[in-house]
């Protein structure tokens, strides 16, 4: 994606002053299990984003996205997959004990977001990291409120492969760093399946793998919350503190 620098500017202006209504959430999954997020409220009437992280890492390493992103005018939710971060217990210690759990986890976050009150529930996007592609990919298909994908560093199976195809209204914004060679491929493929004509790529080097490809190439930041100004408009930025 072209550098909007002017746009970049703007937008870290408004995420470092923002006082974004951050604030840590309890989710309550199907079976009762406490699931752990952060909502990031844009405070007014917004598009909701749901943030779904890798599993070398928690919801924490979407603080500043999600910042940005409640900057941009959206309602942004982070949640840490069961087995990770504030989710994890005795019981769902680690990925392999949860990645069951997942699909139902992510339904149960959908849940939630879409019933905040400042959340306009029929326009939502979705990011995903590594072994978030594929949970992204999987919610858009059974959420057709999902207008559009952010995917970074990972892949997806067969269904999700046809659904991507068969899916021409969504667009798709695909990241991934050309050393990280599976995850490269695996993201060069899904975006190459898209049909819909402003699907696009961008492929770092040196930048490492899904969303802490932020620390060596912050701009990928700007660069999402630019794709989602683009595909999942929204009227405005944020109500600033002083502004309310």
């Amino acid at each position: 994606m072209k550098r909007a620098c002017f746009a970049t500017i703007i937008l870290l202006v408004f995420a470092t002053t923002l006082s974004a209504e951050k604030k840590d959430v309890t989710i309550t999954a199907a079976d009762g299990f406490a699931l752990k997020g952060t909502l990031y409220s844009a405070g007014k009437i917004g598009p909701g984003i749901l943030l779904l992280h890798q599993c070398n890492a928690d919801r924490q390493i979407y603080d500043t996205l999600g910042t940005m992103l409640s900057a941009a005018g959206y309602n942004a939710l982070t949640l840490d997959f069961r087995g990770f971060g504030g989710s994890k217990n005795a019981q769902f210690p680690d990925l392999a004990s949860a990645r069951d759990k997942m699909p139902g986890d992510v339904d149960a976050a959908f849940q939630f977001l879409t019933t905040q009150g400042l959340v306009n529930k029929t326009v939502l996007g979705v990011i995903g990291g590594s072994c978030g592609v594929n949970q992204a990919i999987q919610a858009a298909r059974r959420h057709p409120e999902v207008k559009t994908l952010v995917l970074l560093s990972g892949g997806t199976d067969g269904d999700g492969e046809m659904f991507i195809k068969n899916a021409a209204k969504m667009p798709i914004f695909g990241a991934a760093s050309e050393e990280d060679t599976n995850a490269a491929a695996s993201i060069k493929k899904i975006v190459g399946l898209s049909t819909n004509r402003d699907s696009q790529i961008t492929m770092l080097k040196g930048a490492g793998h899904a969303a802490s490809m932020f620390e060596k190439e912050p701009d990928l930041q700007a660069d999402i919350v630019i794709w989602f100004r683009t595909n999942l408009p929204v009227s405005g930025y944020a109500v600033l503190p002083s502004l309310k």
